[in-house]
C-alpha cells in the first residue's frame, strides 16, 4: 500500500513539473511582439548564419512566408521564389523560432538554450511483385533533434545526449528517463527553465 502511495506521489510530482514547463513556455510564446527573451526583441527575417541568430541581427528582412516546411521570398510584384534551405540557418516568424535541418524549416517548440525541433521526412521503397508488378510504399519518418545555443551543435533527442546537460542541474538527478522519448523531452523543458535562451546583441 505505501508503495502504491509513494507511486502516485512521484507521477503527481513529474506531471505538475511538467505542467510549469509548459506553462514556461507558453508565457514566452505568448508575449506581446513574439518570443521576448532576455529582455530582447528578437528581430523577424532569415538568420543565413549561426552567429546572425546569436547577434539577433538576420541579413535577409524582406518580406517572406512559410509554406509547409519551406521558405519562401517576395520577390519583384507578385513573384514568390523559394529559398534554399541547406544555405541558411533559420529564420524567426510570428513570434516562432525555425530552425533548418533536413532539406527544410522547422518551428522550435521549447526554447532556451536547447532549441528541440522536429523533422518530417518521407521515405519511398519498392516491394516488388512478381505477378502484379512493383508497389512504392511511402512511409512518413519523425525525427526528434535538440541545438545547443552555445555551440551550435545538434544532436539526436534522446537520453543519452541529454544526460550531460542534465547533469549539470542538481535538480534534474530524479529524472529516470531510461530512453523514454516523453521522459527525455520532460528532462529537456526542466533544463531550459534553468537555462534560457541569451543572445549578444549586435547594439
Amino acid at each position: 500500500m505505501f508503495a502504491r502511495i509513494a507511486a502516485l506521489c512521484c507521477v503527481f510530482l513529474v506531471s505538475l513539473q511538467f505542467g510549469f514547463a509548459q506553462e514556461g513556455w507558453e508565457n514566452v510564446e505568448d508575449r506581446a511582439g513574439g518570443a521576448q527573451l532576455n529582455n530582447i526583441q528578437l528581430q523577424e527575417g532569415i538568420y543565413r548564419t549561426f552567429d546572425e541568430f546569436k547577434t539577433n541581427s538576420p541579413s535577409i528582412t524582406v518580406e517572406f512566408e512559410i509554406r509547409a516546411k519551406h521558405l519562401f521570398l517576395k520577390d519583384t510584384g507578385s513573384t514568390w521564389v523559394r529559398v534554399n534551405e541547406n544555405k541558411i540557418w533559420g529564420c524567426f516568424k510570428n513570434g516562432k523560432i525555425y530552425v533548418s535541418k533536413d532539406e527544410g524549416v522547422w518551428r522550435c517548440v521549447n526554447v532556451g538554450r536547447l532549441l528541440q525541433f522536429a523533422t518530417v521526412k518521407i521515405q519511398r521503397y519498392v516491394d516488388p511483385n512478381f505477378m502484379y508488378g512493383s508497389n512504392v510504399h511511402e512511409q512518413q519518418i519523425t525525427k526528434q533533434y535538440f541545438l545547443d545555443t552555445e555551440t551550435a551543435q545538434v544532436f539526436d533527442l534522446n537520453h543519452r545526449n541529454l544526460a550531460p546537460y542534465a547533469a549539470q542541474e542538481p535538480n534534474l538527478k530524479h529524472f529516470k528517463s531510461k530512453n523514454k522519448m516523453a521522459q527525455t523531452i520532460l528532462m529537456l523543458k526542466a533544463y531550459n527553465e534553468l537555462n534560457p535562451l541569451i543572445l549578444n546583441s549586435n547594439e
